[in-house]
């Protein structure tokens, strides 16, 4: 069977290289992630067909410092092609959920897994599953759940916590009854 792959799209680096240090080495999972070194796990992946230049290989995987850090994840999120894609999202904030937009948008075929805190309401919870995240986790359940969330959405399935498909199918059937 084909490990699941994965990338995780957070502009805050240390959070993204928190979540990464849960799933290294985890059976089944191939994460696509920054190294100590800069590079990308899956750069040989990225840059086949690519001139074998050392200066276009080191230029091709720095940040560009003229686009924004939205701009720069979806790249990154675009040219890494995963098959699940971890996406941090604190509607607090603008950035947040623009990058969750760019992505659905850039990124149709990544299917997504969204993490936040208790600050995010059900309604907003609702709102980004039908964008088409296809899971939900809670940053206090990450480390107990995050590989295994990624495995069921890999095999299809969705993730959500039991408690919210209630109010789920709640929302699917008034959707129904408005349209």
């Amino acid at each position: 069977m084909q490990p699941v792959t994965v990338a995780i799209a957070d502009t805050d680096r240390g959070r993204r290289a928190g979540y990464e240090r849960l799933l290294q080495g985890e059976s089944g999972i191939k994460l696509f992630t920054n190294g100590a070194s800069g590079k990308e796990a899956g750069d040989e992946k990225l840059l086949s067909g690519y001139p074998n230049d050392r200066a276009f290989v080191n230029r091709r995987l720095k940040p560009r410092t003229n686009v924004t850090a939205n701009e720069d994840e979806v790249a990154r999120i675009k040219r890494l092609k995963p098959l699940v894609l971890l996406v941090n999202l604190n509607l607090c904030t603008d950035e947040d959920y623009t990058l969750l937009l760019s992505l659905r948008h850039e990124c149709p075929e990544a299917l997504m897994v969204f993490l936040a805190d208790n600050s995010v309401h059900e309604d907003t919870i609702l709102k980004v599953l039908e964008i088409g995240a296809r899971g939900y986790l809670k940053y206090e359940t990450v480390q107990f759940h995050l590989s295994g969330a990624i495995q069921a959405v890999g095999r299809g399935e969705a993730w959500v916590p039991r408690k919210m498909l209630g109010n789920i199918m709640d929302h699917m059937l008034s959707q129904q009854a408005n349209a």
